[in-house]
């Protein structure tokens, strides 16, 4: 099974404190995310993404209510990219 996912979606406010942005990962990738995934802590997965031409390290954050992952997109890349809450993106995710 590939360890690179295509994933596109709508970038998103986290509601409280912080200004954390994020990508919500469709039910069929997180599901093939989980199956070959090593995850750690509380279930986070260890990926590399890329928007456009910034590339990060990060994790992905599970979202077990909605069974789920969580793309955190971080201020200095909505910067580079020039991105909004709201905006539609494309975003390349490996999993490391």
């Amino acid at each position: 099974m590939s360890k690179v996912f295509l994933i596109k979606g709508e970038i998103w406010r986290w509601p409280g404190d912080g200004g954390w942005h994020f990508l919500t990962v469709d039910k069929k990738n997180s599901e093939k995310i989980r199956i070959i995934g090593n995850p750690y802590g509380a279930g986070f997965i260890k990926t590399k993404v890329s928007i456009g031409k910034s590339v990060w390290e990060t994790a992905l954050f599970p979202n077990k209510k909605e069974k789920t992952y969580l793309i955190s997109i971080k201020k200095k890349i909505r910067g580079q990219e020039n991105l909004f809450e709201g905006e539609v993106v494309k975003v390349r995710v490996e999993i490391i």
